[in-house]
């Protein structure tokens, strides 16, 4: 299929279909549950009603980073379910060590709560479960959207420093990353941008003063913030799985993927590099790719053309 471009597509998001914050603060204080699955113990939330999306959230994350991430569906009439992947909150590291074994807790997951089949919907370091899910288990994904996800080697963990590995690593970096993000949340925003994105110091600087300037999207990188940092203990050991994880991956096996596939990623994403997209659209049958012009790797979220990117990727699923 076609290689789109966001700055090409004309129509945005309707006032009624976009995040607000008060939808996301709702995200961040929902009781999750959980459930005995084939391998294991998985804590999850659910939320909406209609066809079901599967939502794998990057890291660190849980489930109400998955939450955050799938409330653009769940206004828009789906019904989300959120898991914790293997390490994050309430779901142990028990089994999910390897992406494969990632895609089949998720299987293993809709099969607990008898759901037959489901959407797919994978961001960042939830790519490799997501793309494993619809490898090894075809008959239960009906369509597959990821954004700025994982296919290849994660090799970013192994350039982090001792500085940056106690800033994002230890419990009192991310207080200390909180405590500005409360009071200098521009200081914080500028300094995400410049380590997630390639955009030029200009460019940044405006994108920071755009995201300070639509309330919706800057409560959407708060939200994603506070799923980083807040009981980060309680996240500490999924985050050091997904480096490992990701280190271990040459390129995932995705030539068994038959669903509708949406690939969705920055063109500017420092972390996860645009060649993962570029990979996996060549891997998966007749995949189509979106990229998102000047985007950090949060992009669909808080780009310039984050709203015309949503509306894109609802309309895709809704002519499934």
């Amino acid at each position: 299929m076609s290689v789109l471009f966001s700055r090409d597509l004309k129509e945005s998001l309707g006032d009624d279909q976009v995040v607000t914050t008060q939808a996301l603060q709702e995200c961040l204080i929902y009781p999750s549950t959980g459930i005995e699955t084939a391998h294991g113990w998985m804590e999850y939330a659910t939320r909406g009603e209609g066809p079901v999306v599967l939502l794998a959230h990057g890291g660190p994350g849980g489930y109400d980073q998955a939450l955050v991430l799938g409330e653009l569906f769940r206004i828009n009439g789906y019904r989300v379910v959120a898991p914790s992947r293997p390490g994050y909150l309430g779901t142990p590291l028990h089994f999910g060590k390897t992406a494969e074994e990632q895609g089949d807790f998720m299987a293993a997951l809709l099969e607990a709560l008898q759901i037959p089949r489901a959407i797919v919907v994978g961001a960042s370091g939830g790519g490799p479960a997501s793309y494993q899910l619809a490898q090894r288990h075809p008959e239960k994904v009906s369509a597959m959207v990821v954004i700025d996800g994982i296919s290849m080697r994660y090799a970013k963990g192994d350039d982090i420093n001792p500085l940056e590995e106690w800033m994002y690593l230890s419990r009192s970096g991310q207080w200390l990353l909180g405590f500005f993000f409360k009071h200098f949340p521009a200081s914080v925003v500028k300094s995400l941008l410049q380590t997630e994105s390639t955009l030029a110091k200009h460019e940044i600087g405006t994108r920071v003063k755009e995201i300070l300037a639509d309330e919706n999207k800057f409560a959407v990188f708060d939200a994603i913030f506070q799923t980083m940092s807040s009981r980060f203990a309680e996240r500490k050991s999924g985050a050091k799985n997904d480096i490992a994880l990701g280190s271990a991956i040459d390129r995932l096996a995705l030539d068994s993927v038959r669903c509708p596939t949406l690939i969705i990623h920055g063109d500017a994403d420092n972390d996860v590099p645009p060649r993962d997209a570029e990979y996996a659209h060549g891997a998966i049958a007749d995949a189509q790719l979106l990229w998102i012009d000047k985007a950090s790797h949060i992009g669909f979220w808080t780009a310039p053309d984050a709203y015309k990117a949503q509306r894109y990727a609802l309309d895709w699923l809704r002519s499934r």
